[in-house]
């Protein structure tokens, strides 16, 4: 069975509900020390090269970064992409769930589902494909390679496609990936049939298909049939600006933005299966994924949280069973970028807290649209109490050691809270939490 790259935040999503519905949070696979995403023993190794200058510490982490991808060498046709969705299913637990969450991934949909107490299963997947040649700015090159293997990806699936591909190509945010590997997204635009088997056997009676519909827009080339390209993506420069610095002349339609948006085809199979089998369909509608880590936010007032805390996370640095079992209510950015920047701003807006805890993702460059950590910490001290997790203001925003101190600072604040039972809220509280999500 393949399985999808651990770093993406599809991937994130499903392993962080799984082990909140395990009840394994923190501790499960190799443990806090050995995270899914990178090899064994490298926890030292980072540790080492977080205190080296960062011209040096960022050649060695792209060169790490190229090496990890190299290492999962891929040939598209040696693999049934129909296991995907099987993957998906089999990171969760076989018994009865009052709600079962499908369509797009991220944060917001993540403690979403743990507040839920149900499984997520996800439009999209995230494969690599080790690059012969070409460098981070070579996007005809990058187009070129892209079309080859998103055609192997979909050779001898349904002539009808339960798939599309999406190449994604983003030299600014993404520069030391794009530079080693492709980046190919295959992205549901049918339900499968494993995904049909496990709500059917997974949903109670009277349970809740709860879809997650983020409609995030962003232009995307026509590469063949089922098959895109797109440049660019969410956080610091808009959908123009990455065009006009890396463009082609091929045909383009706007579309739901590939890492976050889901498929309206997937949304209108889901939408008939629901009707079909007179199945409790809750849509929730997004325009940005900014407003599910909003609605979540509310779900965990709602479920009784600690409204006098906070805790902003950040992209895929999630771990919804911390919030759970400490109650204190997580606000999930989609990146570190100056518009969560002023989301954050905005949702603060008369509002004081006992505590701030936050964690924001390493770019591992100083992009444009990334503002400086100490921007974030000036617009939280005054507003509570303030508690990093995870980044450091000596090494940020290239901190190979983040993820790391992140698990470890959620242990720390994991025993110092007394033990009580997992938050919880009823599906059928969702729809009344949902107005006024637009914080643009």
């Amino acid at each position: 069975m393949i399985r999808p790259e651990p770093f993406d935040s599809a991937t994130r999503t499903v392993r962080e509900v799984a082990a909140a519905l395990t009840a394994t949070g923190l501790s499960r696979g190799r443990g806090i020390l050995e995270l899914e995403a990178y090899p064994p023993g490298a926890a030292p190794l980072l540790r080492l090269i977080k205190f080296l200058p960062e011209g040096p510490r960022l050649r060695l982490i792209e060169r790490g970064i190229s090496w990890a991808l190299g290492r999962r060498r891929r040939r598209p046709e040696e693999f049934n992409p129909a296991t995907l969705p099987v993957w998906c299913t089999s990171q969760y637990p076989k018994r009865g769930y009052q709600a079962v969450l499908i369509g797009s991934p991220g944060g917001g949909t993540a403690h979403l589902a743990a507040l839920l107490w149900g499984p997520f299963l996800t439009s999209s997947f995230l494969l690599s494909f080790r690059r012969a040649r070409g460098g981070p700015d070579d996007l005809k090159d990058y187009a070129h390679s892209s079309e080859r293997l998103a055609e192997q990806s979909l050779a001898g699936l349904d002539p009808d496609l339960e798939f599309e591909a999406i190449a994604h190509y983003d030299p600014l945010h993404d520069r030391p990936l794009v530079r080693a590997a492709v980046l190919l997204r295959l992205r549901l635009i049918r339900l499968p049939e494993s995904y049909r088997g496990f709500i059917l056997e997974g949903l109670t009676p009277g349970g809740h298909l709860i879809l997650i519909n983020c409609t995030y827009p962003w232009p995307q080339y026509r590469l063949g049939r089922g098959s895109f390209l797109q440049v660019g993506g969410l956080g610091g420069l808009s959908p123009d600006e990455f065009l006009k610095r890396w463009g082609l002349d091929l045909p383009k339609d706007v579309r739901p933005e590939s890492e976050w948006g889901c498929p309206p085809e997937l949304v209108e199979d889901v939408k008939r299966f629901a009707r079909e089998r007179d199945f409790k369909l809750i849509e929730l509608r997004f325009h940005h994924p900014r407003e599910a880590g909003l609605l979540a936010y509310r779900a965990y007032l709602a479920a009784g949280a600690r409204p006098e805390e906070l805790m902003l996370d950040c992209f895929t640095y999630i771990n919804p069973y911390t919030n759970l079992i400490t109650g204190i209510p997580a606000l999930w950015l989609p990146y570190n970028d100056r518009g969560s920047l002023e989301f954050t701003r905005r949702f603060l807006e008369g509002k004081r807290f006992k505590k701030v805890y936050l964690t924001l993702v390493p770019s591992f460059s100083r992009c444009e649209g990334i503002p400086p950590l100490a921007e974030w910490m000036a617009l939280l001290w005054g507003r509570g109490e303030l508690k990093l997790l995870g980044p450091d203001p000596r090494a940020y925003p290239a901190d190979p050691w983040a993820p790391f101190a992140y698990r470890l600072g959620l242990i720390r604040l994991k025993n110092r809270y007394p033990s009580r039972s997992p938050l919880h809220l009823r599906p059928e509280m969702l729809p009344g939490l949902t107005k006024e999500l637009e914080y643009r």
